[in-house]
């Protein structure tokens, strides 16, 4: 075996000593590699970002302190259309939907064709429940990008502002996706077919829970579609499927809530249900109740306090209204009526 060389180590015998002669040509080479080097701004972004990825993937809150820490480092001197969308992001994962449209006005001034940015904003509005702007953000969709991300968020609109034609935005939904085929684009297929289960639960279909599955196999980092999937199992007293889609994934509360109510009933959880006992309990001390709806189903079909569930339901409605929101509230006033 030949022995590793290295570089060879020059001791100068003086300060006098010429070690290295830095030419013309070293000088550019240098500045080459200089202008790929990253701004301590951009350094700050870029770990911004991945740690909201991991947020999306893990929904681990310490993420998103992760991230908050890292966009503090950035000087307002610094901030870029990236530093605006990600606090955007940031926000609007914690909820703070007011103040992360204000952050996605800014991008839009300075970049208008802010794909990313634009799709932010129709999420929140959907999210919240206003249609109109959703409509609006959709429309802006148009020619930035794909035209399935166009199709989706129309009959996703559609569907939940107009219930009736849930079942109508299906189908027109799923002959948008058919005719895009094997060109689309796999982001734009994987936002499409989501908001396809979606309306598919919306419209009562049998196929909505297989939907999900499609979802949850082109990113298995899904944690929103493996909670969908999940609900939808348990609803169906598939308890086994219920464990098996959330026991790898127990620091997600909703993911936790759903495996300790499928156990139960399978004469287990007790262990998982004091824990999250007292992850609600610290989260409710420290006054940072973030995952509401996983409070109030906790709240709801674990602890059977429905009066306390439906305070809490309401209190997430004035936050979210999705679909799964919508049925929760709904399950609280039946039993909290039942309860008085």
């Amino acid at each position: 075996m030949h022995a590793l060389t290295g570089p060879v180590v020059v001791h100068p015998n003086s300060d006098e000593q010429i070690v290295f002669t830095f030419s013309k040509q070293n000088a550019a080479d240098t500045a080459v590699i200089n202008s790929f080097e990253s701004t301590a701004a951009e350094q700050h972004i870029a770990r911004a970002k991945q740690a909201l990825l991991g947020f999306q993937a893990s929904a681990n809150p310490r993420f998103l302190g992760d991230a908050q820490r890292e966009l503090a480092g950035v000087a307002e001197v610094d901030y870029s259309a990236d530093f605006y969308l990600y606090r955007a992001s940031l926000r609007q994962s914690l909820h703070q939907f007011s103040q992360a449209s204000a952050d996605l006005d800014l991008v839009a001034q300075m970049q208008p064709d802010n794909f990313q940015a634009q799709m932010m904003r129709f999420t929140i509005a959907f999210v919240i429940g206003d249609y109109s702007a959703a409509e609006l953000a959709c429309e802006k969709l148009q020619g930035l990008n794909n035209d399935l991300y166009v199709a989706a968020c129309r009959q996703h609109v559609r569907a939940a502002q107009r219930p009736s034609e849930a079942e109508s935005a299906y189908l027109d939904l799923k002959s948008a996706m058919a005719s895009a085929g094997a060109l689309a684009d796999r982001q734009a297929l994987a936002w499409a077919a989501g908001s396809l289960a979606d309306i598919a639960e919306r419209a009562g279909r049998d196929d909505a829970a297989q939907l999900w599955q499609w979802v949850l196999s082109m990113n298995a980092n899904d944690a929103y579609a493996r909670a969908r999937l999940a609900a939808l199992k348990l609803a169906a007293e598939d308890y086994a499927a219920v464990i098996a889609l959330t026991a790898d994934h127990l620091t997600v509360d909703s993911l936790a809530v759903l495996n300790a109510i499928a156990a139960r009933h399978q004469g287990d959880g007790e262990a998982l249900i004091s824990q999250l006992r007292e992850r609600f309990s610290e989260a409710l001390w420290r006054g940072e109740v973030l995952h509401k709806r996983a409070y109030a189903q906790f709240l709801l079909d674990i602890d059977d306090r429905p009066r306390a569930a439906l305070t809490w339901a309401e209190r997430n409605w004035q936050d979210q209204r999705e679909w799964p929101d919508a049925q929760l509230l709904a399950r609280a006033q039946r039993a909290a009526g039942a309860d008085l």
